[in-house]
């Protein structure tokens, strides 16, 4: 995914901290010792306060227009993203157990051998489209690593649940609350607040357990679409046909991800919400590219 083009004021706010580096001092911001001298000077002629004003304004305004520039702060932003995204597949495959990290690259190794597949039935270079395939293999697999992490987490919460006992204690608490004096108004409003948050507890966990399969059918199906395509793809001979069907895998994309919005409150609860771009996963061909 391209990094957003940064606004005029956002390429303004760049160049005023900007620091070459020079050699043999290293990065120096060069506009803004500026500004401190003419500042210093202009105690002695003010005409240098409005010199460093138009000086630094007309350095702001070249910077921030100039395309070179503008190409840089991109760059910066797309590395900035790529780290921290490389940082999030790391933080989350150190949440997964050794089972969800050994699932994960299972289903990398197959994209990976479907890729490989595809890369020798295109011997003359892959095109602009065959990188935005492997672009969405890589979405997949970021999803399906989300989907991996939201599982776990979600079953350990569960784990530290008991249902049947917390069902046993609503019930006592009815019996006790239908059981009290007319006289025990307090009481009654006491133990009728800790009735609903147990009640609450108890729907809450439904809802858990409904996310839970509904999470690990949408794993298990991401990994059986992934296993056919790399079956199809070890006898394919075509690769038209092999596009087509990848194209079809990672359409599976706006179903799953169409279930993580619709769920984005629930998935940041459990801290595995995330705005940032896919990142790169799949290794690419360092061949010619065709347009």
């Amino acid at each position: 995914m391209a990094a957003r083009d940064p606004s005029f004021w956002e390429l303004v706010r760049e160049a005023f901290h900007r620091r070459p580096a020079v050699r043999g001092l290293g990065p120096v911001p060069w506009n803004k010792l500026a500004l401190v001298v003419t500042a210093i000077l202009g105690f002695g002629n003010p005409g240098f306060w409005l010199l460093g004003i138009a000086g630094e304004l007309a350095y702001l305004y070249l910077t921030a227009t100039s395309s070179r520039f503008r190409d840089l702060v991109r760059a910066k932003r797309l590395e900035g993203e790529r780290t921290t995204t490389v940082q999030q597949v790391e933080a989350w495959l150190g949440e997964l157990s050794p089972a969800g990290r050994r699932r994960f690259e299972a289903l990398t190794a197959n994209c990976r051998e479907v890729q490989k597949v595809y890369e020798t039935l295109r011997p003359g270079g892959l095109s602009v489209i065959d990188e935005q395939r492997w672009r969405s293999l890589d979405q997949l697999l970021w999803l399906f690593l989300r989907l991996s992490v939201s599982l776990e987490l979600l079953e350990r919460q569960m784990g530290t649940v008991d249902p049947a006992g917390l069902q046993r204690e609503v019930e006592a608490l009815r019996a006790e609350i239908a059981a009290l004096a007319p006289a025990s108004e307090a009481l009654r409003k006491s133990k009728q607040s800790l009735l609903e948050l147990k009640e609450r507890r108890l729907e809450n966990f439904g809802r858990a357990g409904e996310a839970r399969q509904i999470l690990a059918s949408e794993l298990q199906r991401v990994e059986q679409q992934v296993e056919l395509l790399r079956e199809e793809a070890a006898m394919s001979r075509n690769a038209e046909s092999l596009s087509a069907r990848i194209d079809s895998v990672a359409g599976t994309l706006s179903e799953n991800d169409s279930w993580m919005r619709q769920h984005e409150e629930f998935l940041s609860d459990l801290g595995v919400e995330s705005s940032a771009a896919p990142p790169q996963i799949l290794t690419r061909d360092e061949g010619e590219r065709t347009t």
